[in-house]
């Protein structure tokens, strides 16, 4: 278990240290970690650490749609990508 978790926190500080603004970056560090499920990537919660704070951290914008389990990030360059309870998807598609 604990060879899980601490994966799960060097994937959250490469993002937030490597700060990838496109989100084929995201996926690439993502898809390390665990292989996508319905999104192009995936990354579970359950840690005090997130996925939204390391994207924050990497300079997203990180907006909050309902709750922590769904949310929209924007990267410097424009690109946006949403977070459904763990899977990602390319653009805006809470909104849809």
């Amino acid at each position: 278990m604990k060879a899980y978790w601490d994966l799960y926190d060097r994937t959250l500080k490469r993002i937030a240290e490597e700060k990838p603004q496109s989100i084929d970056g995201i996926k690439a560090i993502l898809d390390a970690f665990e292989p996508p499920s319905s999104g192009i990537a995936f990354f579970p919660g359950g840690a005090d650490e997130t996925l939204a704070e390391a994207m924050h951290a990497a300079g997203w914008s990180v907006d909050y749609r309902e709750g922590t389990y769904v949310w929209v990030a924007t990267s410097k360059t424009g690109e946006v990508l949403t977070h459904v309870e763990g899977d990602i998807y390319r653009g805006n598609t809470a909104m849809a």
